[in-house]
């Protein structure tokens, strides 16, 4: 059972989530600025819960459809839209884009293009935690289509073999890119693959936020306790394009007045409402939220490029 206090925290995180992308969606459709994003929508729930889940010290690495992660573990959605927009202020100095992103403050190490890349990465980070001996743990948050790399069976063999301190969360949206999973694997329980590596699996759903959550608390719980690795995968079909832009002709999308019927973050506002017996309250919440999110975006707009000398920090200079 999740506490009121607990509900309202998830939905207020996942509703900034969903303001934020939707935010970044409408500004590319109106040429306010040009970019490369990823749109988070039906995935809200996932970065909140583990957002909730998470200590001071704790890291995560993601992907390029990191943004609920981003907000999820305390970053600034405003260095989020200076940094995809290219300005001075964003998260790598505008330099970066989604996929090029590090807020080590918030704990956030890496996300990358590169699909499955990042979970080498996060067992490198899981052994410098384990080597430090405290009960922080590692997220790595990855797609389906990442379980058909390489570097996720290498992950996956490390992680088993010196028992690291991850949690492996698989976002199984149901398509690679734009190919449906089950033209690429043959096994689409992906939470079964691991077991020839001895980790823990198991599976949740996102469209039952608070069994989601309580899972979520689990594996976490269970990462932290034994230091040893635990994978989860969750279902959370998706609800738009591949990226901002994308032909979504491919995929059997609910008609735009069928959403609110399978929209995971809709679905549980209904829930947090019924246990706080007032639309009201809610409401307001999200006035606010929509306020100080439309204030970051126009100041995100309006902020100053990198100059030249900016644009050459973090550049290795090779000589002969």
């Amino acid at each position: 059972m999740i506490t009121k206090s607990t509900l309202l925290e998830l939905y207020k995180t996942a509703f900034i989530i969903r303001t934020v992308d939707q935010k970044i969606d409408e500004g590319l459709r109106n040429n306010h600025f040009f970019a490369l994003h990823y749109p988070v929508k039906g995935q809200e729930l996932i970065s909140a819960s583990l957002g909730v889940n998470k200590y001071p010290g704790d890291k995560i690495v993601s992907t390029y459809r990191c943004l609920g992660d981003l907000i999820g573990f305390g970053g600034s959605y405003y260095s989020y839209f200076a940094e995809i927009m290219g300005k001075k202020d964003g998260i790598s100095g505008g330099k970066g884009g989604c996929m090029h992103l590090c807020s080590t403050e918030n704990g956030l190490l890496a996300t990358t293009g590169i699909v499955g890349g990042g979970l080498p990465i996060a067992c490198g980070v899981a052994l410098s935690v384990q080597t430090d001996g405290n009960d922080n743990i590692v997220f790595v948050t990855f797609g389906d289509g990442a379980t058909t790399t390489g570097a996720y069976h290498e992950a996956m063999n490390l992680a088993g073999l010196w028992k690291l301190p991850i949690l492996f969360i698989c976002i199984n949206n149901e398509y690679a890119l734009h190919t449906r999973l089950s033209r690429i694997t043959t096994n689409t329980e992906l939470y079964t693959k691991v077991d020839v590596y001895g980790i823990r699996a198991f599976r949740a759903v996102v469209s039952e936020p608070e069994k989601l959550h309580i899972t979520v608390t689990k594996c976490v719980e269970f990462v932290r306790d034994t230091g040893e690795p635990i994978f989860l995968e969750i279902s959370c079909p998706r609800l738009h394009g591949h990226m901002t832009g994308s032909n979504t002709e491919y995929m059997n999308l609910p008609a735009d007045d069928e959403m609110f019927q399978v929209d995971p973050l809709m679905l549980f506002r209904k829930q947090v409402v019924r246990e706080y017996d007032s639309n009201n309250q809610l409401e307001s919440i999200e006035y606010q939220i929509i306020n100080d999110v439309s204030a970051s975006y126009n100041k995100a707009l309006n902020a100053p490029l990198p100059d030249n000398q900016d644009l050459l920090k973090e550049i290795t200079k090779y000589t002969t």
